[in-house]
């Protein structure tokens, strides 16, 4: 039976949780040992995605992606996380495609498409 990338990672999560120092590392020399020995060294990126995902789902931490044309103002990102009850991780990306405003992802989830791109593009369908 084939391991899957979410299943390493959750497994790594679990041995390595209550570690630190010198055993963490034993533990994920291990890890990678056993990886070697199944042939999955090529899932490491995927494992360590599933691994991120499955350590703030643990620690009830949300991820929030901010794409947005600039840099955005400090007051503007400070009203974001005011915004929400829980632990947040912030990552933010500038793409002058937008032309302005933001798109905003929640745990890799679409939850607002404030773009310039966007509104012209529903723009150009409405009139077509």
């Amino acid at each position: 039976m084939k391991i899957t990338p979410k299943q390493y990672a959750i497994s790594l999560y679990e041995t390595t949780k209550n570690v630190d120092g010198f055993e963490i590392e034993k533990r994920i020399k291990n890890f990678v040992d056993i990886l070697k020995k199944n042939n999955d060294l090529s899932l490491v990126d995927k494992i360590v995605d599933e691994y991120n995902k499955h350590h703030r789902n643990q620690r009830n931490i949300s991820r929030i992606e901010i794409t947005s044309s600039n840099k955005l103002n400090p007051e503007i990102l400070n009203k974001i996380i005011q915004k929400f009850k829980k632990q947040i991780e912030i990552e933010e990306k500038i793409d002058k495609s937008l032309i302005g405003g933001m798109v905003i992802k929640i745990d890799n989830s679409l939850l607002i498409d404030g773009s310039v791109k966007r509104k012209l593009e529903d723009l150009k369908k409405n009139l077509m």
